[in-house]
């Protein structure tokens, strides 16, 4: 198979919105309550389906190039709009009374989208490897170790983002990190003291 072609499809299925949604529903499940419906509908909508929508639409409006705002200069505007998602998420949960494991989890997305806001507007830090850490280190957090192998997915989109030459180590590794330590730092803060 084409190198390229298996490093797009890599990109594609292992990208923050499709984690987001295959992250939020175990997590919600395990939660036994009666509002899982609900909040997977939440969590679908905010994390997943209205962040794919906007970068459709910023793409049929031509104000990024490709579906991952690869040029560090279009990336604002994508982050801008993820991170408003985001943050109504939240006040979606808080008003239903979610678990404070989901919620949370949802808070993170947006504090995390805020500091990579910060950092890209300077430098080009990997999305792809944040949206894999911070969602597992929160699993992990939660639910316990036996959900660190899921860590291991950060080593297929390494190389995707290498091959298609989106990103160097550092930037990857940057990602990486800072999204794990961010993530255990807030559900931490947010389980024990606020949520």
């Amino acid at each position: 198979m084409d190198r390229k072609k298996l490093a797009l499809g890599v990109s594609a299925v292992l990208n923050a919105p499709l984690i987001t949604l295959v992250t939020f529903i175990p997590l919600i499940l395990v939660q036994n309550t009666e509002q899982a419906p609900t909040l997977i509908a939440i969590t679908t909508l905010f994390g997943s389906v209205l962040p794919l929508v906007m970068v459709w639409g910023l793409l049929r409006l031509r104000v990024i190039k490709d579906f991952y705002a690869n040029e560090r200069d279009t990336r604002t505007i994508p982050f801008l709009w993820s991170m408003i998602f985001y943050l109504l998420g939240v006040w979606a949960l808080i008003t239903v009374n979610a678990p404070t494991a989901v919620t949370a989890l949802m808070a993170c997305y947006f504090v995390n989208g805020f500091v990579l806001l910060l950092i890209t507007s300077r430098w080009k830090i990997s999305i792809h490897a944040s949206g894999i850490t911070s969602p597992v280190t929160a699993l992990v957090y939660l639910l316990g170790s036996w959900m660190l192998p899921l860590f291991l997915m950060i080593i297929p989109v390494a190389w995707a983002r290498l091959e298609l030459k989106a990103h160097d180590m550092k930037q990857i590794a940057a990602g990486a990190l800072l999204s794990t330590l961010l993530t255990w730092i807030q559900m931490s803060f947010y389980v024990h003291h606020m949520l």
